[in-house]
């Protein structure tokens, strides 16, 4: 049998042994009286995979187990609209991290407004208001490299922070 050699930069997709099982429930409301609209949402996810050389089972990484959100719109044709908007993560499991085992829960709130200027329509997007971010808790960048060669943590929370963009759009032809 030929030995087989694999150049330490180079990357392989291994299925893992064993079964991944994910059960769940997933809830949406939404209510709707003009002009506003509110949808709310709910997720509970209980994931589990073989421990990976151990006897057991472990919870899947980096899937929160509680999650939710609400987003809340005020519109009117001729006029713009006010959106508001808030995202519940749980907490996480977390594979190969030596900072933690588990993520901190996080909430992420967005606002947007748009208003109408004859064919002009000015906007502003404003995300994570309140500017979570995983490296507040913790570093990316590993002590050391991790034996499968990464140099950083997986992402479990926003990494950019707080985000603000703004614009116009022009309607060009009949309404």
């Amino acid at each position: 049998m030929q030995s087989q050699t694999v150049a330490a930069d180079s990357v392989r997709l291994v299925n893992q042994d064993g079964v991944t099982r994910t059960r769940g429930i997933e809830a949406l409301l939404r209510w709707r009286r003009a002009p506003y609209v509110v949808t709310a949402s709910y997720l509970y996810l209980d994931t589990s995979e073989p421990a990976g050389g151990v006897p057991g089972r472990r919870a899947v990484p980096l899937t929160p187990r509680h999650s939710a959100g609400i987003v809340a719109m005020w519109e009117q044709h001729d006029r713009g609209r006010i959106g508001l908007e808030l995202y519940y993560t749980g907490t996480q499991p977390l594979a190969d991290n030596p900072y933690r085992n588990e993520s901190e829960p996080y909430l992420h709130i967005g606002l947007l407004g748009e208003v109408v200027l004859g064919r002009f329509r000015l906007f502003l997007n404003l995300e994570n208001l309140l500017d979570v971010r995983q490296t507040r808790d913790d570093p990316l960048v590993l002590p050391s490299r991790s034996p499968v060669g990464l140099w950083t943590v997986d992402a479990w929370a926003p990494l950019e922070g707080f985000i603000a963009n703004a614009g116009f759009r022009v309607s060009l032809g009949e309404d």
